[in-house]
């Protein structure tokens, strides 16, 4: 898997080892993890560790660490699952790291690289009271499609979703979503 660069963000794959991270972010935060769909609630080492290596394996997708390019900091994940031609888009940012245009560059680049593999459109979904992911999707020109329902176990089952979508234009190099 390649390393993906941005000017702020180096995205890396992400491996086992991270579970720390995971567990130091996320740990003490438990609101943050029940923002995301799958994430172990608690997020302890050995959770993360599991969610990491399932979410990794082969045909799994696209899964990178975000990480700062400088200090080289872990500050999240993110990454697509992909079939021809689509890809469903999941991400997180550490609490010490949320509103400071980390998560948009981290979307913006990994648009990017999804364009180039061929993917021509990326689904991303979140829960109603996450306003912030809401803006982040919008700002990287993912539009509401509806809102719809899904079983997501690891959070109590029926939950109501927004659900939103991107469509890539080409792979030219350019940042050319809409």
């Amino acid at each position: 898997m390649e390393i993906l660069k941005s000017p702020r963000l180096i995205l890396r794959p992400l491996i086992p080892n991270d579970a720390v991270h995971f567990a130091r972010l996320l740990g003490p935060d438990p609101a943050g993890v029940r923002m995301t769909a799958t994430i172990p609630d608690p997020c302890t080492d050995e959770a993360a560790r599991e969610w990491i290596v399932q979410n990794t394996s082969p045909g799994a997708g696209h899964i990178f660490a975000v990480t700062h390019a400088q200090s080289g900091e872990f500050m999240g994940a993110i990454g697509f699952g992909d079939s021809p031609g689509n890809g469903d888009l999941g991400y997180w940012i550490g609490k010490p790291f949320r509103e400071k245009g980390y998560a948009t560059e981290a979307i913006r680049r990994i648009v990017t690289h999804a364009s180039h593999l061929g993917i021509r459109r990326l689904f991303a979904e979140t829960f109603p009271t996450n306003l912030a992911s809401s803006r982040v999707l919008t700002k990287n020109g993912f539009r509401l499609t509806g809102r719809g329902t899904r079983n997501i176990p690891a959070r109590g089952g029926q939950r109501t979703i927004l659900k939103y979508v991107v469509e890539i234009q080409g792979c030219s190099g350019q940042n050319t979503w809409k």
